[in-house]
């Protein structure tokens, strides 16, 4: 515990015969003493009761002054052990000089996400000004404190959305930027690790239908005939160069540049995770990048997506309304190809996934190629086997 009082410092004497008070704190066994302003003869100090004696305007302003004082003091002595924080006696001490101003979830969230920006990660830019929108959307005014994101909020935050005819799995999308909001909160030591609602309110995800196509629908839309050049035919060749690159994801596909082609091989980096892929450029492959490649120049785009490249956020911009644009036309390749399932950018990388589960490729080798951390994030991408292969299976054994 560290010992933190006000005193008159009776070991310096100034020309006039008075002391300076003093805040003197002891922490470890070592002390520091902070020099209050103020001066005072011997027997105008109370130093039991720790204020200036009397009722003159002096003695209630420095009085006043001295509890203001003490309470900084304390508050931040415990803001540090709150947080579990260890700390210096040099840390205390600059902390009572210079306290840090209470920070709200509002502005913390506003300064994360332009540091975001300043860091070229737009995309968790985005996230997190769309996790402040609707937490201040529900709540219903623009500075929410820490505090008030609790277990009752995010209970009556759920139960709202789910009301609307909205499902889990898109609340979960803000959900999970405003725990990652406040874990990095709580790891900067702007709110204590006692606020945190997370440890209650479990965040759970309902079971969605599988995103995934089989071997026969990927050569249904192989073979279909369309016309050169128009929306639907490029929208055909970027579907399967994903699914060819291991579902490369839309952001890296529109990204990718000429010089990413080495030896034979494609190597980039993905832009969510920032792992480095290397992939063989195989036949089908070949046949697609002869379509957008042939005489551009090394730094150029592969891909005619991104339109204006010299500004992060315009990019960014490129990006996601030409996305929009290839799931609008993804629906009319899906029909076009007589696809029962709905055809998303999406399709494409749980496909690879899945065919090469049914294929008896290892599961391990299948989460490596995605690029996952996890082999329980790569059994979400598959599709069941239906009956007949499992049947087919449990014949192959008897």
């Amino acid at each position: 515990m560290a010992s933190i009082k006000i005193l008159l410092y009776t070991h310096k004497t100034l020309g006039d015969g008075r002391h300076p008070l003093m805040m003197q704190l002891i922490h470890n066994r070592k002390t520091r003493r902070i020099n209050l302003g103020y001066n005072l003869y011997k027997e105008e100090w109370d130093a039991k009761n720790m204020k200036v004696k009397g009722k003159s305007d002096l003695a209630i302003q420095v009085n006043a002054f001295l509890i203001k004082e003490l309470d900084n003091a304390n508050s931040q002595y415990i803001n540090f052990k709150r947080l579990n924080q260890d700390f210096t006696l040099d840390e205390l001490v600059d902390k009572i000089k210079k306290p840090n101003k209470v920070i709200t979830f509002t502005e913390y969230c506003q300064e994360l996400i332009q540091r975001m920006r300043n860091a070229d990660r737009l995309g968790n830019a985005d996230s997190y000004k769309w996790a402040l929108n609707k937490i201040q959307n529900f709540a219903g005014k623009k500075n929410i404190q820490f505090q008030e994101i609790n277990f009752k909020f995010l209970t009556k935050l759920q139960e709202d959305h789910l009301s609307n005819g909205n499902t889990i799995n898109s609340l979960n999308v803000y959900l999970r930027a405003v725990r990652a909001i406040y874990n990095k909160a709580i790891n900067e030591g702007v709110v204590a690790k006692d606020h945190y609602p997370f440890d209650k309110f479990k965040i759970k995800n309902e079971r969605t239908q599988k995103r995934a196509i089989s071997k026969g629908d990927i050569k249904k839309i192989v073979d279909l005939e369309l016309i050169e050049d128009t929306e639907l035919w490029h929208t055909r060749n970027y579907f399967l160069f994903s699914f060819y690159t291991i579902g490369m994801n839309w952001t890296d596909m529109a990204k990718l540049k000429v010089e990413n082609i080495v030896d034979g091989r494609i190597i980039y980096k993905r832009t969510k995770t920032h792992k480095l892929y290397s992939i063989a450029i195989n036949p089908q492959i070949e046949k697609i990048l002869n379509c957008y490649a042939n005489g551009k120049l090394r730094t150029d785009f592969i891909f005619p997506i991104i339109e204006r490249p010299n500004n992060n956020e315009d990019t960014l911009k490129d990006i996601r309304n030409k996305l929009k644009t290839y799931n609008k036309y993804l629906k009319t390749l899906g029909i076009e190809s007589k696809i029962d399932s709905k055809l998303t950018s999406y399709v494409s990388r749980h496909s690879w996934a899945s065919i090469a589960n049914f294929a008896g490729t290892q599961l391990g080798v299948i989460s490596q190629g995605l690029g996952h951390s996890d082999l329980k994030t790569t059994q979400t991408y598959l599709a069941e086997f239906d009956n007949s292969d499992i049947d087919q299976a449990n014949a192959n054994i008897l």
